[in-house]
């Protein structure tokens, strides 16, 4: 059975109140959502990035696809990929370089001649994540790519977010010890590989210090105030990413609050000995390669520490850089 379209305007968006009835609702009723799962992204894999849209309001609203007639409401759960390309005359998602080309049309989509009617309760989100390198075929391609979506013919505004496609790499962590090499756990901790990549890239680790040396167990490092302290300045968190990976000599976990898994922000530690207990709860997202690495570890571990693990003398991140990895290196 088929709505009938005076019923529900094509690319209306309605307001439901049972003492109110139905109304046209204002654009700020839906808030966007456009995340990529990474923001650095190797060549090769895919380019998830998850899409949602989120009622903002203590009603509930019905969404149209514009130029197409509605249909009963599909019974998938998620966000219907025809409301996710619903441009009007374009696809309502663009990709564009930094040479300015870009592109509007997803491959092994179009537009259908029907889509079916979304409804979304009161202060509630709908959402689905799709990889983009399937639907455009630049994506497979290195560079600097900036996503942007505007649905439902920019009824509510556009979210734009840039992602970058290249070459696997990896962290090169100088101290006045020596050098460790940071392998990154790309496949399994996504958010936080990208979260460490950005920080790196802006300088943030730079004149840094290990602030904590467990001895014999790891050291801890990455806060902005130098005691444990702080976190990014921007105050961003990020999500846990657990993952089975073992927490061992040489890996790379992101330090949390005691009582939050998703307080993680910008300092990390670096395990000395096998952790079989601390085995998903924390994430680790990264690795130390090379014997040279581990000699470095070796010797930090060894820098005298009062009672709460405090170096005697400062333990500086010199240089923390971003380099390529191996051609050969696995995600």
């Amino acid at each position: 059975m088929k709505y009938p379209l005076f019923l529900v305007p094509l690319a209306a968006v309605i307001l439901s109140s049972p003492s109110l009835g139905q109304r046209l609702a204002p654009a700020s009723s839906i808030k966007l959502g456009l995340r990529p799962v990474s923001y650095n992204v190797p060549m090769g894999q895919a380019v998830l990035t998850q899409f949602s849209l989120s009622n903002m309001t203590d009603e509930s609203i019905t969404l149209t696809v514009p130029r197409t007639q509605p249909a009963i409401p599909s019974p998938d759960s998620g966000l219907p990929i025809s409301h996710v390309f619903s441009g009007g005359t374009v696809s309502g998602l663009s990709i564009a370089t930094d040479a300015g080309r870009s592109w509007d049309e997803p491959a092994g989509y179009r537009a259908p001649e029907e889509a079916p009617i979304l409804m979304i309760a009161p202060y509630s989100s709908v959402g689905v994540t799709i990889d983009l390198r399937a639907r455009f075929a630049v994506l497979r391609g290195a560079g600097r790519y900036r996503v942007t979506w505007r649905p439902y013919a920019g009824a509510f505004g556009e979210e734009s977010v840039v992602i970058h496609v290249g070459q696997l790499k990896r962290v090169e962590i100088m101290t006045d010890d020596g050098l460790m090499i940071v392998r990154l756990l790309y496949a399994d901790a996504p958010l936080h590989v990208a979260n460490f990549l950005e920080l790196v890239d802006t300088g943030f680790y730079n004149g840094k210090v290990f602030h904590r040396v467990a001895q014999g167990y790891l050291i801890q490092g990455g806060c902005p105030r130098g005691d444990g302290t702080g976190i990014r300045p921007d105050g961003k968190r990020i999500p846990a990413e657990f993952n089975g990976h073992p927490m061992q000599k040489g890996t790379l976990a992101m330090a949390l609050l005691e009582d939050d898994p998703d307080s993680g922000s910008c300092q990390f530690f670096i395990c000395n000995t096998r952790h079989k207990d601390w085995d998903g709860r924390y994430t680790i997202f990264g690795e130390l390669v090379g014997e040279d690495s581990f000699a470095t570890l070796d010797r930090l571990m060894n820098t005298p520490a009062d009672d709460t693990g405090r170096p005697l003398h400062p333990l500086y991140m010199r240089t923390v850089r971003i380099v390529d990895a191996p051609p050969d290196e696995v995600p």
